[in-house]
């Protein structure tokens, strides 16, 4: 597997592609009862996607397959972050609504990190650019040197059929068990070997696999495939239906198969949870276009529709020792209810689980995914501050808060893999 630059990803996008001329009946047949015989290969629609920015990248995981990625932060860093997006979204959507942008090191990002606890996205009533101040440019390179400081490699990708990346040519492609054998082969790809501070011996980055909605899903398949890479934390973030409610969705995502991708504008309908905010909130932030390619809209409809969560038990049985973080919200979202968390909460019932009624509520998220993320960046370094019964209490330090966290008992030592 090796890793291409903009340049590489740039030349991918402009070749020419063929398409099957085909109707939609036809097309959604192919794809459900044929998706294993159709190998057909196409290409990036350019005229769909906004220009890559040169800190994009590509990565290869395997033959032909290649999926736009975005890397931040020092790859010897003690832990890496490997994160996936929601279905039909993309790192672009993401970046754009702000609701779990942990990564977000800008001035307009990661408030929390220059000491209010807060992540917020702001509008020019003047009609600007939007162009940082002097005194602006100083909070993005104050939170940049903060981002350092905490020890992190962020690897976010686009999954396939999704912005730049290559198209899911299958339904079965795009099930939710295969984009999490994709995940961990990006984990893969990315994790590096370091050497112990305690015993001089070598061992691999401590792994956090996250994601939102979509992405949530993702990770705990990976979790439970029990392959060389497993993960040392989770974070999921807005879980999808699953289970027996799933049932009515798989109906929906069908039903979307045989219509076809939206027409232009090709805007996703704003989330519940913006429902209620002022114009110059709702417009910047909910106002987001599809994420899916239009070639790959039938076989990741399809392969969404027919997934589900791995059984129970043995989600139970297989992160029983994995930290984890659950961010969920109770807003009306008929596609991430809160009772998915809550089932999820039975499943595993160490996790932290935080639920968000507002928008405001979502505020907090970037600050907990970065005290997640610290928890088990000192736990790798060794700097967990003491025990307490059914706790661990970490004490975080960041360059202008101090702030003392009691989490559910995790074992943040260097466990078995499965």
């Amino acid at each position: 597997m090796t890793i291409q630059t903009n340049a590489g990803l740039s030349r991918l996008s402009n070749e020419n592609h063929e398409q099957h001329e085909t109707t939609r009946e036809e097309e959604e047949h192919n794809i459900l009862m044929q998706e294993e015989e159709n190998t057909t290969t196409t290409n990036t629609k350019e005229e769909h996607w906004a220009p890559l920015h040169e800190d994009i990248s590509e990565l290869r995981i395997a033959e032909g397959v290649a999926l736009e990625a975005k890397v931040y932060g020092d790859e010897d860093a003690p832990v890496q972050v490997v994160w996936g997006h929601g279905l039909g979204s993309s790192m672009t959507n993401e970046d754009k609504e702000s609701l779990w942008n942990f990564w977000d090191v800008s001035e307009r990002g990661d408030a929390s990190s220059a000491g209010n606890g807060t992540a917020t996205t702001t509008c020019d009533e003047d009609g600007s650019d939007g162009s940082a101040s002097e005194e602006e440019e100083e909070v993005g390179l104050e939170n940049l040197e903060n981002l350092k400081d905490e020890k992190v490699r962020i690897v976010r990708y686009n999954a396939r059929g999704h912005g730049y990346s290559s198209p899911a040519e299958t339904s079965s492609q795009a099930k939710w068990e295969n984009m999490a054998a994709d995940m961990l082969k990006v984990a893969n790809l990315k994790q590096q070997t370091r050497i112990s501070k305690k015993t001089g011996k070598e061992k691999k980055q401590k792994l956090i696999l996250g994601g939102a909605s979509m992405g949530a899903a993702v990770v705990l398949h990976a979790a439970v495939q029990r392959g060389d890479v497993f993960p040392d934390g989770m974070v999921l973030v807005i879980p999808p239906t699953i289970y027996e409610q799933r049932k009515k969705r798989e109906k929906n995502l069908k039903k979307k198969a045989r219509e076809g991708p939206p027409p232009p504008p090709r805007l996703r309908k704003p989330r519940p949870i913006f429902d209620g905010e002022p114009e110059e909130v709702y417009v910047p932030r909910a106002t987001v276009e599809f994420g899916m390619r239009d070639e790959s809209y039938v076989a990741v409809s399809v392969g969404a529709a027919q997934s589900n969560l791995p059984p129970p038990e043995e989600i139970s049985n297989v992160v029983a020792k994995v930290p984890c973080l659950l961010l969920a919200w109770d807003c009306g979202d008929k596609t991430h209810p809160v009772k998915s968390a809550e089932e999820l909460k039975k499943l595993i019932p160490h996790c932290e689980m935080h639920v968000a009624k507002t928008l405001e509520d979502t505020e907090q998220w970037p600050r907990m995914i970065r005290d997640f993320i610290r928890s088990i960046s000192r736990s790798s370094e060794g700097n967990v501050v003491r025990r307490e019964g059914a706790t661990v209490t970490t004490m975080f330090h960041d360059k202008d808060y101090e702030t003392e966290v009691t989490t559910t008992d995790w074992d943040t030592t260097d466990h078995d893999r499965y």
